[in-house]
Order: C-alpha cells, then structure tokens, then sequence
C-alpha cells in the first residue's frame, strides 16, 4: 500500500473529495460514503484528509455508466444554498432581505456561531458559507480552519465580512488569502456580484 501512495503522490493521480465530489456531480458526504462502502479507493494523508485515487473515480464512472453519473447530476436541486453565520440577527437579516430581493433560486439558512455553522454544514453543505468573524464561542476563522482541515467546504465557496481591524484579524490567526473578504459595512451590489460569481448565477 506505501507504494501505491508513493506512486500516487508523485504523480498527482488523486482527488480530494471536494474535486471527486464535483466529477461525480454528488455531494461530499455521498463521496466520504462511497469511500467507507468500498466503491471508492482512497487513503488518508498524516492530516487525515482523504484522497481519493483517479483511477478509482474513472473505474466507479465507468462501472455506472455516463448516463447514470448525468441523472445523479440532473437530479441535483437547482436551488443554491447560501449558510450565513453571523451572531447579530438584524445583520443576518439585513443579508438575507438582500440575498431574497435578487429572485434568484436561492436558499438562505441563518446560524449564530462557527459551532452551529459546522453542524449545519455537516448535516447539509451549502453552496456559498457567508460568515463574520467575531462571535461568541466558535468565532468565524475557527470554524474556517476546521472546513479546511475537514475539506468541508472548498475556500472558493467562503466569504467573510466583518468590522474588524486589520490587526484584531492577524492577532486572531488571519483570514487564508484564498478566502473572500470584505469589511463591514459591506456594500451590497458588490456581494451580489461575488455571490453571483461563487454560485455560477446570472
């Protein structure tokens, strides 16, 4: 099996779930299940991430058969899932009335800290995770650290917005530079614009 690794590392024959998942055209958790079933070969990095072997991807695609992958990818919901986590519930608001009055297919789910954040993400990950960052308990960067090293959420689909410094920011770890971020008050046509971007909306 080291060899298999040692073969597999040298030559970039991987994906992470977040990748196998977006091939496959099904969710993270549905790969992570497919993994634990056997239908899916992986191994864990020394962090525990999983990486799911290439081949493995290729050989589950062909065994089902492209017609079966586009109805698993047909069947996915067309309604995009925004998860705001902020503890201030007139900004939650203010974010969702905004997110609403686009009339786009747009689900929006509100959650008061980083801590009820990862449970929702666990229970069903969103499209788009629009988070603050100072919040009782588990603040925002804690909760993006543990997607990160879970592979939860891929840091393309994470926006943060918040009213603090520079400096309170860096004494609190800092925000991962392929993280979106904008200061609060946030100007609202410039959300939607990245929010439209992030969701492949028109």
């Amino acid at each position: 099996m080291e060899n298999i690794k040692a073969t597999v590392k040298n030559n970039k024959g991987y994906y992470t779930t977040i990748e196998a998942s977006k091939l496959l055209g099904v969710s993270v958790r549905t790969v992570q299940l497919w993994v634990e079933s056997g239908d899916l070969d992986a191994w864990k990095t020394a962090g525990g991430h999983r990486r799911i072997i290439a081949s493995s991807v290729d050989d589950y695609i062909r065994r089902q058969g492209a017609k079966d992958v586009e109805i698993q990818k047909n069947s996915e919901p067309d309604t995009k899932r925004v998860l705001i986590v902020e503890d201030n519930p007139t900004v939650a608001k203010f974010y969702e009335a905004a997110i609403k009055s686009w009339k786009q297919a747009i689900e929006v789910v509100v959650t008061q800290d980083g801590f009820e954040g990862l449970l929702e993400i666990g229970q069903t990950p969103p499209d788009l995770l629009i988070s603050d960052i100072y919040m009782p308990g588990m603040d925002g960067l804690q909760m993006i650290r543990f997607l990160y090293k879970s592979e939860q959420l891929s840091s393309d689909r994470i926006i943060v917005i918040s009213g603090l410094s520079n400096d309170s920011i860096m004494e609190r770890g800092g925000i991962p530079s392929d993280v979106t971020f904008f200061f609060k008050p946030v100007n609202i046509e410039q959300l939607k614009k990245t929010v439209y971007q992030k969701l492949d909306l028109d």
